[in-house]
């Protein structure tokens, strides 16, 4: 058996098949809604979660990371069956206190091989990360040479963007106020969004949908030429439909990477996006120019 485990958190968005195949763990964190607490992807799903979001007689949801607790039981477990080292990569601290629970958990066992990975960003791109560690885990490659790759290599590359279809969660989250709302909304604007230095980012707005839509499709072959991991997915928060257009119109391009895949955004970063988001992650190059060039 493999000598190193590989846990992630359910902010990755890891597609369970995947996660299956190549042995990764994913803790699941804690969605309130009006003080009841569900397991992530356990307890409630992703399509129930976007659906009490657009529900305005709902409170704002909250998260909460797993407890220490919860880690040390899970550490424990795989330290049982065998393993002799657990790498640990989770969601960045700026968004979520999991890596904190992480390191209180590694205090409380001194005598054990725990690495604690800061991925630096969330939701499909931890999950990208999370994937690559899992299949160099899965074909025996040492904890040095997967530490190695993923601080050197696949943090510093790790890519998301998407277009937000309305401004309305952020307003309800705090991150813009009214008078921004309510303007961005009567002139149709689509905030750019990207996870930057550990935050979900603005990087620009486009004119309506069909502007948006365009932009992705202009930046993606420019990405597929610099990629470094031959793997991109293609993102949706609730409504699937524009980004299975998106994802059917980028699998034919030809220089379109092998693994292109359809996958859904799940609840904590999808909480400050909202319903209608669309996004693509990838590891490699990014220059947000490609986006307004034809």
């Amino acid at each position: 058996m493999p000598k190193v485990k590989i846990i992630t958190d359910s902010t990755s968005d890891l597609n369970p098949k995947l996660a299956t195949k190549y042995n990764i763990e994913v803790i699941p964190l804690n969605i309130f809604f009006d003080e009841k607490r569900y397991k992530d992807r356990k307890d409630i799903s992703p399509e129930k979660f976007y659906e009490m979001l657009a529900d305005r007689n709902n409170p704002w949801p909250t998260t909460s990371q797993p407890s220490a607790k919860e880690f040390m039981e899970l550490y424990n477990q795989f330290f049982a069956e065998g393993y002799e080292t657990i790498i640990s990569i989770h969601i960045t601290p700026n968004m979520s206190g999991t890596l904190n629970s992480v390191n209180l958990a590694k205090k409380q066992m001194p005598d054990k091989d725990i690495i604690a990975i800061d991925s630096n960003t969330a939701s499909l791109p931890l999950g990208l990360i999370a994937l690559e560690a899992g299949k160099m885990a899965f074909n025996g490659a040492t904890k040095e040479e997967i530490v190695t790759r993923v601080d050197q290599e696949l943090i510093p590359n790790a890519q998301i963007i998407g277009v937000i279809d309305t401004l309305e969660n952020l307003h309800r989250g705090g991150r813009i106020g009214r008078a921004q709302k309510i303007l961005g909304t009567l002139l149709k604007m689509k905030p750019l969004m990207q996870v930057k230095d550990g935050y979900v980012d603005s990087f620009g707005k486009a004119r309506g949908h069909d502007e948006a839509f365009k932009g992705l499709i202009n930046m993606a072959p420019k990405i597929f030429d610099n990629l470094l991991v031959d793997t991109f997915w293609v993102g949706y928060t609730d409504r699937k439909g524009e980004s299975q257009k998106l994802y059917d119109t980028l699998k034919h391009f030809s220089n379109a990477p092998e693994e292109i895949s359809l996958q859904q955004i799940g609840a904590t970063v999808g909480t400050h996006l909202g319903p209608g988001t669309m996004a693509y992650a990838w590891i490699g190059e990014c220059n947000l120019n490609w986006f307004y060039q034809k």
